[in-house]
């Protein structure tokens, strides 16, 4: 009982100086109540302690612990708690936010004094509760270098507690995270700088008393330099009073005259500051009484770390536990045990004159005023509807992914490696380590470029990872996700031998990028890290953490985190490598740029509102803004019938998008190359000496519409037969099975058949064309398909006319030149080297059938339901391939076409086209342009009256293109906006024509339009 009377005066101390910037009730950092507010909140204080008896007062200074996910038995003795035994507060622990919602007012409810209630929510409330959210941990934070992105975490950490009724939040830590084989404290700390932790622990202080919350600082007087967790022993600080001042208690001192409401203590062994060697310095007074209190001048409300821990609890009994705590200096005690007992055997020792009254008292008081602060002089039960909701912001997700993409680190970037380029020179592979814990990674690489995923255990026998090198040795890129991290150091940080030996082989045969998602003490369980192409530490393995990761990677974000701690004699505290600024798409929550989700919705109505009309079965739907995709989903099945549901990697046949997808890029680049002229004939790229009409054309106006080319030949017709009347059974199935009105085709479907002259059941040298399941063209097609291209009449050269028949003739130019098909000069000249892996002609070279959307049920040429083969008929004859039509693609691949049209021909660092082509071929001539012809050189343009391609709200510099089949890519340089549609409303008929008479794709438009603020 020695320190009592040196505990009471500093406590008189404290309350003779209410208004001290870090008293108790403060609403804030900066500047204390009004003097008249003061007045009220002493007055209320005052009076509720007058009213309390002795018994009740002890009563305000416990806090016991609150489950919601426990029994009734745990709500009876909580209840008997606060009901007979008058305890102040609860911290609530695990459980779920209704749950907790619920007993919060229940628990309140059976209060004479409403309850001071705290959680301990470091990284939000998704720390203790389900269906709730977290954010980062704190040395993520540290890494994101922007104290402002902490305190708008901590000001929305705040709102979400006082949602939930809570009072306090033990938080922030500041710990100075200066041992890497600190078991407790490590991802907690915001570092090991001192001048970082406690900026940051600032910002996080503020964010929480800011907007109604108390922030606790912990864990005094500093558990970051320990080897041991106060959960299980006593851990030892073993620094010099010097040191502890200019390290461990400095962020403390910082806080403190900043305005920090309360202080925990921890339960710690400081031989500087406590000669006993088994009293933690939770108990005990020289460090409370005469440190914190006397010398720090820290006048708030001082917690006890848990006092059922073992650093206190293995030393004393739970009574002599709680009364030591008490007599130490601390207000609250915090988790205690056997509180009946504790509070008869303290008022006891108060009525016999052991412990001063005035103690108790001036602690109830700092307890009083800290519940009227919290708002607790005028409680109101929480409101549960609407709670979940409430609790789960998108604006809180956008901070999330804000901080993490700030955060994280890339640590070494050999030549530039990252971001990754040359897509088209690299094979690569995705090694996940740690079973399927890396899906939201491997799921974001996949929109960048095609990538094969391979999977293992760290545990894994050195047989398997030896196994794995061999399966690896196709691959020249290995994308190494370390997903099995551990925090701890006594498990080696989750990296085992086997994986590390393996790694260190792997990247010396080949080009590896490794991201370690977790802490990043990993980094010195790898040997010799230069030999990586590039590390990047992601912090967490969470879903955000893995794709903005995979982003980085590819350069849909930069870097520009630094390590918060030394993570090796490699890298030390404030390193980290700023890579350049984005070169790819980029993904984001809308928000992120800018726009209300909520606006979106109009889009997903929309769209399922078209699926229940039969205007489709199925779409995908893309928008980006400024090269950032905001919205990308997927809506109903691949067809009516259909048991799963499409989803963003399934390839649409996007039917005459073809033509600005393959033959105008293609065109383009010829031209650059200075292969090709566009007021060039015809004629001086084929030989059309016998059709000088045609060798006449301009290439300009082929890719106008005005050549005076008919709009369509109907070559499948003139193939067909009447040789063979009995129709197979298997076809008079399929017109059951489909029974819509066919009108005209009736006759085809019943009376007519593919000619054995132009068709064979079976691939061959001279019937080498796929034009469907069972269906293949002969060797001799393209030449009878091209005669009568040539043979047919002119009409009004210079007029527009819409023709398929001119991009047939510009894919021969193109072939001609560059003596390559078409779909290979695309795909070594664009797709590869734009990451679109799932852009193709004759999708089934590549790709199964149950990653392709079908089109139309044919019962006229091809009498089966298109399914992966091209829908057109012409580009069927002619094998899947042609200059109008046959290219497969997916919503995001097409996106990344179009944003490098955006980009004045560059994308993923590279340039495809010269500066100024773009412009050229995408803006519509003024000399020589007849009113009725929007075209520009291969791309539509919106209409200034009538039916137009795009939204109305689209710009007049926008471009693009629509398909047969119920698609559209649209891309507007005013407004930076990239939007793609796609859909099979051919299925099963391409008589449906709702698409068009609903205007879907052009509603759709306008409502990303009017998202980004474009109205008229």
């Amino acid at each position: 009982m020695r320190h009592i009377g040196y505990f009471l005066l500093a406590a008189t101390a404290a309350l003779a100086l209410p208004s001290s910037s870090n008293a108790v009730g403060l609403k804030n950092c900066h500047s204390g109540n009004g003097s008249a507010e003061k007045k009220i909140q002493e007055t209320w204080a005052d009076s509720v302690l007058s009213s309390l008896t002795l018994r009740e007062r002890i009563g305000q200074l416990f806090m016991v612990a609150a489950y919601s996910n426990r029994d009734d038995m745990h709500v009876r003795e909580i209840a008997d708690l606060v009901r007979k035994d008058g305890v102040g507060g609860l911290i609530f622990f695990q459980g779920g936010p209704v749950r907790q919602a619920n007993l919060t007012n229940y628990y309140q409810s059976l209060a004479e004094v409403p309850l001071l209630v705290g959680m301990d929510a470091e990284w939000g409330l998704g720390m203790r509760l389900d269906s709730t959210f977290s954010y980062p941990r704190q040395m993520m934070l540290g890494a994101a270098q922007d104290s402002a992105l902490v305190y708008e975490m901590a000001a929305d950490i705040a709102r979400q507690l006082k949602r939930m009724g809570v009072h306090i939040n033990f938080a922030p830590v500041v710990d100075i995270n200066s041992n890497p084989q600190n078991p407790v404290i490590n991802t907690r700390s915001f570092g090991e700088n001192v001048n970082l932790v406690s900026r940051y622990g600032k910002a996080y202080v503020s964010g929480l008393q800011d907007n109604g919350v108390m922030a606790c600082a912990k864990h005094f007087p500093g558990h970051g330099d320990t080897f041991e967790d106060s959960h299980f022993s006593l851990p030892k600080v073993p620094h010099s009073k010097q040191q502890l001042d200019s390290v461990e208690l400095y962020p403390f001192k910082q806080l403190i005259s900043y305005g920090v409401q309360s202080i925990m203590v921890g339960h710690l062994r400081v031989p500087a500051m406590e000669n006993d060697t088994l009293l933690a310095s939770s108990l005990s007074p020289a460090i409370i009484s005469g440190n914190l209190i006397s010398e720090m001048g820290f006048k708030g409300l001082i917690f006890t770390d848990a006092l059922n821990m073992k650093g206190v609890a293995d030393y004393f009994s739970p009574e002599d536990i709680n009364l030591k705590a008490l007599l130490a200096g601390n207000d609250v005690l915090l988790f205690p045990s056997e509180v009946s007992r504790s509070i008869d055997k303290i008022e006891k020792m108060v009525r016999r004159g052991q412990i001063p009254e005035e103690v108790i008292n001036i602690k109830c008081r700092k307890v009083l005023m800290a519940k009227y602060a919290a708002g607790l002089s005028s409680y109101k039960p929480i409101e549960v509807l609407n709670l979940y909701s409430d609790l789960n912001r998108v604006s809180s997700e956008v901070i999330r992914r804000k901080i993490i993409s700030l955060a994280l680190t890339v640590v070494h970037n050999n030549n530039s490696f990252i971001p990754v380029k040359r897509l088209d020179t690299l094979r690569i592979a995705y090694l996940e380590i740690g079973c399927n814990r890396g899906d939201a990674f491997r799921e974001q690489l996949e929109l960048y470029t095609a990538i094969h995923t391979f999977s293992i255990d760290p545990s894994s026998p050195a047989e398997e990872f030896d196994s794995l090198l061999n399966i690896l040795e196709p691959y020249n890129l290995v994308i190494a996700g370390y997903h099995a991290t551990d925090s701890r150091f006594s498990m080696n940080y989750g990296v085992t031998n086997q994986a590390a030996n393996f790694l260190f082989d792997l990247a010396f045969s080949r080009a590896v990028v490794l991201d370690i998602f977790g802490s990043p003490y990993a980094i010195s369980k790898f040997y010799n890290p230069e030999s990586f192409r590039a590390i990047i530490v992601s912090y967490d393995n969470s879903f955000d953490a893995q794709n903005l990761s995979a982003q980085l990677i590819f350069g849909g974000r930069f870097a520009t985190g630094r390590l918060p701690v030394t993570a090796s004699a490699w890298y030390p505290a404030g390193y980290g490598v700023t890579t350049i600024n984005p070169i790819r798409l980029g993904y984001a929550l809308p928000e992120e740029v800018g726009i209300n989700s909520l606006l979106l919705k109009e889009v997903d109505s929309l769209a399922n509102s078209a699926i229940e009309l039969a205007v489709a079965p199925g779409m995908q739907i893309l928008a980006a803004k400024d090269g950032v995709v905001f919205y990308h989903k997927s809506f109903g099945k691949p067809t009516y019938l259909s048991s799963d549901s499409v989803d963003v990697r399934m390839l649409y046949d996007v039917a005459s998008v073809t033509k600005v997808v393959a033959t105008v890029p293609s065109v383009m680049r010829l031209y650059d190359e200075q292969a090709l002229e566009l007021d060039n004939n015809l004629g001086a790229y084929l030989d059309l000496k016998e059709f000088p009409d045609k060798s006449a054309i301009r290439l300009s106006d082929l890719l106008r519409h005005q050549s005076g080319l008919k709009s369509w030949i109907p070559f499948n017709l003139k193939t067909l037969t009447t040789m063979i009347p009995n129709i197979p059974l298997w076809q008079e199935k399929l017109s059951t099975d489909y029974p819509f009105q066919l009108g005209s085709k009736q006759f085809f479907s019943r009376y007519t058949v593919p000619n054995p002259v132009f068709y064979c059941d079976k691939e061959s040298r001279d019937f080498p064309n796929r034009c469907a399941e069972g269906l293949y063209s002969a060797y001799f097609m393209a030449d009878t398909i091209f005669s009568a291209i040539n043979r047919s009449e002119l009409s009004q050269p210079g007029k527009y006319v819409y023709s398929d028949l001119g991009f047939m003739y510009l894919q021969r130019v193109v072939e001609g030149i560059t003596q390559t098909g078409i779909d290979r000069y695309c795909e070594d000249k664009f797709y590869s080297r734009l990451g679109m892996s799932y852009t193709l002609f004759k999708p089934l070279t590549r790709f199964d059938r149950d990653r392709i959307v079908p089109t139309e049920v044919d019962l006229i040429f091809r009498r089966q339901l298109v399914w992966g083969d091209v829908h057109d008929p012409a580009a069927a004859m002619l094998g899947g391939v042609s200059g109008h039509a046959g290219i497969f693609s997916t919503a995001n691949d097409l996106a990344k076409l179009m944003q490098m049209f955006l980009q004045d021909g560059t994308y993923g660092g590279e340039r495809f086209f010269r500066p100024g082509t773009v412009a050229q071929f995408t803006t519509a001539p003024i000399e020589g342009n007849s009113s009725d012809n929007r075209r520009s050189l291969g791309f539509d343009k919106p209409a200034s009256e009538g039916p137009s391609p795009a939204g109305s709200l689209a710009s007049s510099q926008g471009f693009g293109h629509t398909g047969f089949t119920g698609t559209t890519v649209w891309a507007d340089p005013e407004n930076g906006l990239v939007y793609i549609f796609l859909s099979n409303r051919v299925y099963p008929d391409a008589s449906n024509t709702k698409l068009a008479e609903m205007n879907i794709r052009t509603r759709i438009h306008d409502v990303f339009y009017r998202a980004i603020g474009v109205a008229k």
